[in-house]
């Protein structure tokens, strides 16, 4: 199956995700969307999305073939 990214924690295929600082890296679950906030000073990701540094979307179109290893 292809995947339109690869979160840059896990290393999973995705398409749909959070995105922070302007596609620099890739969020396939939110815990770790909120761990990344936390850790660059925000309280959490609503705080963080206030800030415009990180955004939850979904892609329609396919990039790459990045496999998901949860399969």
């Amino acid at each position: 199956m292809k995947y339109a990214r690869e979160c840059s924690i896990t290393g999973q295929g995705m398409n749909q995700g959070w995105v922070g600082d302007d596609g620099c890296v890739y969020f396939k679950y939110e815990k770790d969307a909120h761990k990344w906030c936390v850790g660059r000073g925000y309280r959490d990701i609503d705080d963080a999305y206030a800030d415009d540094v990180i955004y939850y979307t979904e892609w329609d179109d396919v990039e790459s073939d990045v496999e998901d290893y949860d399969n």
